[in-house]
């Protein structure tokens, strides 16, 4: 048993000290999951993971799938109640534990234990020791773990779901009286192959007894994921606008995305499909007109703390090339504690030909909201 408890130990740390340590370690489990972090210690039972300053997870070895860092990766399977290791490294570009596919180009060694400890004269001192049954080795095994671990639920899993609640409110008094209040909502949840967002906008403002705006929007979408960056959607979107007396504006869109960029910190994705707008206005009219979609969406985490992210949608008019709509909605999202964020948006939605008189094209909201993350 301690045999095998030093060699569960000494082919993780060759793993790891074999590559750069610029890079965090992902950890896959066995239904998908991603424990991002820096492995600080194994066990013959556990994997101690360390994220942030403060924080450790145990990851059980029965729910490890594989242990990935830049062009190389351990993968980790059970044969006779014993694990086998199978080290792969690549030439072609950086490995992604949440999509990794192989080439033929890559090579994979099925490499055991007591393999590499008689390979590598690091651990020829450990070897002889654990045969001669010296039980202080010079290297730590995993931190104290908790008591009572659940045996079901082997890791401190990463909730599939988040979201932010941003709020504004903008009171004047004096020489003019104006009032400006918007609520902003963004919700995700994230699993293996299915994902679900939805996010919502409600502005009012009105300016010396005056109404300047007065709308909400709202968009469910759900996407299925079907290659390794390839992936189905089905989106439904509606909106209320006051000034531009539009009773309601749906517009319903399916189609297919390919995430071209899938990174820590830098995520751009676009998708592309067929649409169909409903429209219903105050004085009774209806307009309806089928269409195309056209999306893209950027997430880019500059500092650890600050997020910027950039959506647009270009809705087009085969039939017309000149009545088109653009929708985009870019900003910061700065965090200020682990629950609150500072958040800067440019909301903005181009109307080439609108079909209510006298309104803008254009119609640009900035807002400077704080926000509540979960």
């Amino acid at each position: 048993m301690k045999n095998h408890y030093l060699k569960t130990i000494a082919i993780v740390l060759i793993f790891l000290s074999l590559m750069d340590s610029v890079f965090p370690d992902d950890i896959k489990t066995i239904d998908g999951n991603i424990i991002v972090g820096e492995t600080v210690g194994v066990d013959e039972e556990y994997i101690s993971v360390k994220q942030g300053q403060d924080n450790i997870v145990f990851i059980q070895w029965r729910i490890v799938s594989l242990i990935s860092r830049n062009k190389e990766i351990i993968v980790v399977s059970h044969e006779n109640n014993q694990k086998k290791f199978s080290i792969l490294t690549t030439t072609t570009g950086d490995f992604s534990a949440k999509y990794i596919r192989f080439k033929t180009t890559d090579k994979i060694q099925d490499i055991y234990p007591e393999e590499i400890v008689a390979n590598r004269s690091f651990f020829l001192q450990e070897r002889e020791q654990s045969e001669q049954g010296v039980t202080n080795v010079p290297f730590s095994s995993s931190p104290p773990k908790p008591q009572n671990v659940p045996q079901q639920n082997a890791v401190q899993q990463k909730k599939p779901w988040k979201g932010n609640v941003d709020a504004g409110l903008t009171i004047q008094k004096g020489n003019q009286e104006a009032l400006t209040t918007n609520v902003k909502t963004d919700f995700s949840w994230e699993r293996t192959r299915d994902n679900v967002y939805f996010n919502s906008l409600l502005l009012f403002e009105t300016k010396d007894g005056e109404k300047n705006a007065d709308e909400q929007r709202g968009t469910l979408k759900y996407e299925r994921k079907h290659l390794e960056k390839l992936y189905s959607f089905y989106q439904e979107s509606m909106e209320h606008d006051e000034i531009e007396k539009l009773n309601l504006r749906s517009i319903t869109s399916t189609g297919f995305g390919y995430r071209f960029i899938e990174r820590e910190k830098l995520k751009y994705k676009s998708e592309i499909g067929p649409s169909f707008t409903y429209e219903r206005f105050r004085n009774d009219i209806h307009q309806t007109s089928p269409g195309l979609r056209i999306g893209n969406v950027l997430d880019w985490q500059i500092l650890p703390s600050t997020l910027f992210y950039f959506k647009v949608d270009f809705l087009p008019l085969p039939q017309d090339l000149v009545d088109w709509r653009l929708e985009s909605d870019m900003g910061l999202r700065h965090k200020l504690t682990k629950s609150l964020s500072l958040n800067m948006n440019w909301i903005n939605q181009y109307d080439n030909q609108p079909s209510a008189e006298n309104v803008s094209k254009n119609d640009a909201t900035i807002l400077s909201t704080i926000g509540y993350n979960f």
